[in-house]
């Protein structure tokens, strides 16, 4: 049996982002979760949102990992997870197959090309006026926080040079390219923030 990994911010961060994304959520749908690591936020948010359908995804060689949150948690509208490699140029994917995608902590792991990728990929993945949920750290005109500059320089001297926090300005500049426009910002606990894309109707 493989064993069950835990993320300590998933268990800190769930609430919060339950709580904030609910007014959306509630009214049902399928959403696409990209890199959801041990499957948490998943498992938790289909849990109270069960006309939710949330598909999991995850890189090929990371699949497995959030295969004992799913299994024990036994949830009829949480998907097992898909292989999707998000730096890929185009995604395996139907056009238009779902209302909603979601990921956490993920566009400052990585770097700028592999943002815009997500951006034009999502939007070909959702529904009209579907909604795109982006959740964690943003620059404003730099850093909000000392935490989150030290963070910004782990994540270059250990994760990879090329990731980094992003700045805000720059996130709606490339959404935009792709017709998915910030209509929402929600501030949340730790200098964290949910920015919430919403696709054009014509795109």
């Amino acid at each position: 049996m493989l064993e069950k990994v835990v993320s300590q911010p998933c268990l800190r961060n769930q609430s919060p982002i339950l709580e904030a994304l609910s007014p959306w959520l509630n009214k049902g749908g399928r959403l696409l979760e990209l890199a959801c690591g041990t499957g948490q936020h998943g498992v938790f948010i289909s849990g109270h949102i069960p006309q939710l359908h949330w598909q999991l995804s995850e890189h090929p060689s990371m699949l497995e990992i959030s295969q004992p949150w799913v299994e024990e948690a036994g949830h009829g509208n949480l998907r097992p997870c898909i292989a999707l490699d998000i730096s890929q140029d185009l995604w395996p994917i139907k056009p238009h197959e779902y209302d909603f995608a979601y990921c956490s902590n993920l566009l400052h792991f990585i770097g700028d090309k592999q943002v815009m990728t997500i951006f034009k990929e999502v939007a070909n993945a959702l529904s009209q006026t579907g909604l795109f949920f982006c959740y964690g750290p943003i620059n404003e005109n730099g850093f909000t926080s000392a935490g989150n500059e030290n963070l910004d320089i782990w994540l270059k001297q250990d994760v990879d040079p090329m990731a980094g926090i992003k700045e805000l300005s720059w996130l709606i500049d490339q959404a935009s390219q792709y017709g998915l426009s910030l209509t929402t910002r929600l501030d949340l606990p730790v200098n964290n923030v949910i920015l919430i894309f919403e696709k054009a109707q014509n795109k």
